[in-house]
């Protein structure tokens, strides 16, 4: 058990005493609590690779996006919590320099059909797979399960209502960052609900893999050889 689990952990069985509450809910707070910290931790991390690569506002942006919608729609899950940070940051950076450096050049017209096509496969893929939940931390309860799709969908409407706001005043105002916004929201939503999906997650899992070898292979040309 990590560090993050063990305090969401002690946090849910404290409130299981304060609060009186019974172990469903109990597990929905250490659920929340895990999801919470390695979220904080994981922006913390693109924060620290925006500011290296120049791409802050971008990567932190598809960072927040990405995340919000995970919290309650769960996703492909690394096989360990550094793992997940890596893969994490790596993934907001290359968002934050493909938005930077290549996307913003998309007139807005495109911009427009190409989110409103993201959102639509958002909301049809949630629909259809969300929460997918963590292995050691199953989501068993079928009315539980249903409040997170509900939560999961409801997100993806505040997103939609964001860019549409982002759209207008693009229109009226005609600045960069606008779009820029838009772009960063909506690969942060894609990005998370292709995690949702059969083919997404096997994708992650072979990147899992790829990173664990590549850190244990690290780990052994550091090592001293003992004669």
């Amino acid at each position: 058990m990590s560090l993050t689990e063990k305090i969401a952990t002690k946090i849910g069985s404290n409130a299981k005493i304060f609060l009186n509450i019974n172990e469903e809910q109990e597990q929905i707070i250490v659920y929340g609590a895990i999801n919470l910290f390695q979220m904080l931790f994981a922006i913390l991390w693109v924060i620290i690779a925006g500011l290296l690569f120049g791409v802050f506002y971008e990567a932190l942006i598809f960072s927040i996006s990405a995340s919000i919608l995970r919290k309650y729609s769960g996703g492909v899950h690394a096989s360990s919590p550094s793992r997940c940070v890596i893969i994490g940051t790596f993934s907001a950076a290359l968002a934050g320099i493909l938005i930077n450096n290549i996307f913003y050049s998309i007139n807005s017209i495109t911009v427009a059909v190409i989110s409103g096509v993201i959102i639509i496969f958002a909301f049809i893929t949630v629909f259809r797979n969300a929460p997918v939940d963590s292995i050691k931390k199953p989501i068993k309860n079928i009315e539980t399960r249903k409040q997170f799709k509900r939560k999961s969908i409801f997100v993806i409407f505040i997103f939609s209502f964001i860019m549409i706001i982002l759209f207008m005043l693009n229109e009226k105002f005609s600045e960069l960052y606008y779009i820029k916004l838009i772009e960063s929201i909506g690969v942060g939503v894609l990005w998370q609900t292709i995690t949702l999906t059969k083919n997404g997650i096997n994708f992650l899992n072979k990147v899992d893999y790829a990173v664990k070898y590549i850190i244990e292979g690290m780990g052994t040309s550091v090592t001293p050889k003992t004669k």
